[in-house]
C-alpha cells in the first residue's frame, strides 16, 4: 500500500501478522492528511490521495448547506407578498411620508393610508442602516390587493390603450405603478403570482443618499399611479416596499394601504370617520339591541299613539327652515343642521335624486346644471371647518 506524504512516496508492508505496521499507518494518515492541506497549492494530488471519510462528509455538508442558502432566497423572491412589515436583515429599514400643504395626495396616519390622485407624484424617504461591507441595496415597489394577494395587480384596458407602445416601454407601459426616479427597471409580468415575477419597479439606493443624525441613510424617491381603484373593481389595495440585496434576497419590507381617487380629502375623512364611529361604539345602542320584544312593542305602540304631535313639529320644522316657492315655479330649502356630517348626507341624498333624474333625461340641460351646483355646494360643505 502507498501513503502520501509531502513530495515523497514510500512503501508499507502488507503483511497480515505485522500487526504494528498497521496501527502505526492508521496514526500516519490523520497527520499527513493535516500536512498535505496545509501544502494544497504545492501537491493537490498528494492532498486528495490523504483525504479520508471525515474530510469528504464535511465537504458535502457544506456544499448542501450552501444550495440550500440560495435555494431559499430564491423560493423568497418567487413565493406571495405578506403584508406585514420586517427587518430580518437588521438594516432599520422604514418609510417617511411628510404631507406637503395644499398637495394633491394625502396620509391617515391611524389608518396607515395613502390617498392620491391619478397621475399625481407623491415623495417618500427610504430610511435604512448601512452595514460593513457595503453592499448594493435596491428597493422593489409593486401593487397588491390587500384581499387577495395571489391576483397580480393590471392596468384597465382604457387607460392602457390611450398610451401608445414603443419597443422600450413595454413593461412600463403595463405596470400601474410609476416611478419617477432615473435608473429604476420594470420587471414582471400580467401572469405573474411570485414577488420577482409580478409587475414591479426596482429602484437602486446607490445615489443621492445623504446620512441622518441618526446615522441612517435616508434617500427620496417618486412614484405615482396610473390607474384608479375604480378601474380594478374598486377592490382595496397595498404598496409593497422591500429592501433586496443584489442577489434578491429580501432583507426589509414596509407596507402602506393605498386608495388612487379623485378626492382624496373626502375619501379620507369618511374613512376616518368609519374608524372613530367603530371606536365609539355607544352603550345605549348595545342596551337596545338586547331590549326585550315587549320592550320594543311597548316603544312603537307609544310612537303611534304620538304621531300627531309629531307632524306638528314638523309644520314648525319646516316653518323654521324657511322652506318657500320661487315665481320660476321651482322650490327653495335653506336647513340648519346641527353637524357637519348631517349637511353632508342631505346633500348626498339630493344629488342621488338628481343624478337618477339626469339619467332618466339626459337631454333636459336643467337637470344638468342642478346636479352641477348639487356638487358644487357638496364640494363648499366639505370645505367648511
Amino acid at each position: 500500500m502507498y501513503i502520501s506524504q509531502p513530495m515523497s512516496w514510500h512503501k508499507e508492508s502488507t503483511d497480515s501478522e505485522d500487526d504494528s505496521t498497521e496501527v502505526d499507518i492508521k496514526e500516519d494518515i490523520p497527520k499527513t492528511v493535516e500536512v498535505s492541506g496545509s501544502e494544497l497549492t504545492t501537491e493537490p494530488m498528494a492532498f486528495l490521495q490523504g483525504l479520508n471519510s471525515g474530510n469528504l462528509m464535511q465537504f458535502s455538508q457544506q456544499s448542501v448547506l450552501r444550495e440550500m442558502m440560495l435555494q431559499d432566497i430564491q423560493i423568497q423572491a418567487n413565493t406571495l407578498p405578506k403584508l406585514e412589515n420586517h427587518n430580518i436583515g437588521g438594516y432599520c429599514f422604514s418609510m417617511v411620508l411628510d404631507e406637503p400643504p395644499k398637495s394633491l395626495w394625502m396620509y391617515s396616519i391611524p389608518l396607515n393610508k395613502l390617498y392620491i390622485r391619478m397621475n399625481k407624484a407623491f415623495n417618500v424617504d427610504v430610511q435604512f442602516k448601512s452595514k460593513m461591507p457595503i453592499q448594493p441595496l435596491n428597493l422593489r415597489v409593486f401593487l397588491c390587493f390587500s384581499n387577495d394577494v395571489s391576483a397580480p395587480v393590471v392596468r384597465c384596458q382604457n387607460h392602457l390603450s390611450v398610451e401608445p407602445l414603443t419597443a422600450n416601454n413595454a413593461k412600463m407601459r403595463e405596470s400601474l405603478l410609476r416611478s419617477e426616479n432615473p435608473n429604476s427597471v420594470y420587471c414582471g409580468n400580467a401572469q405573474g403570482k411570485g414577488i420577482s415575477e409580478r409587475f414591479s419597479v426596482v429602484v437602486p439606493l446607490n445615489m443621492s443618499r445623504s446620512v441622518t443624525r441618526s446615522g441612517l441613510t435616508r434617500q427620496t424617491l417618486a412614484f405615482k399611479f396610473v390607474c384608479q381603484n375604480s378601474c380594478i373593481g374598486r377592490k382595496e389595495t397595498s404598496l409593497v416596499f422591500c429592501l433586496e440585496k443584489a442577489c434578491g434576497d429580501i432583507v426589509g419590507q414596509h407596507v402602506i394601504h393605498v386608495k388612487i381617487c379623485t378626492c382624496p380629502k373626502r375619501d379620507r375623512i369618511q374613512d376616518e370617520r368609519q374608524l372613530n364611529s367603530k371606536k365609539r361604539k355607544s352603550v345605549p345602542e348595545a342596551a337596545e339591541e338586547d331590549e326585550p320584544s315587549k320592550v320594543r312593542r311597548c316603544i312603537a305602540i307609544k310612537t303611534e299613539d304620538t304621531e300627531s304631535n309629531d307632524s306638528r313639529d314638523c309644520d314648525d320644522s319646516a316653518a323654521e327652515w324657511n322652506v318657500s316657492r320661487t315665481p320660476d315655479g321651482d322650490y327653495r330649502l335653506a336647513i340648519t343642521c346641527p353637524n357637519k356630517e348631517w349637511l353632508l348626507q342631505s346633500i348626498e341624498g339630493m344629488i342621488k335624486e338628481a343624478a337618477a333624474e339626469v339619467l332618466r333625461n339626459p337631454n333636459q340641460e336643467n337637470l344638468r346644471r342642478h346636479a352641477n351646483k348639487l356638487l358644487s355646494l357638496k364640494k363648499r360643505a366639505y370645505e367648511l371647518p
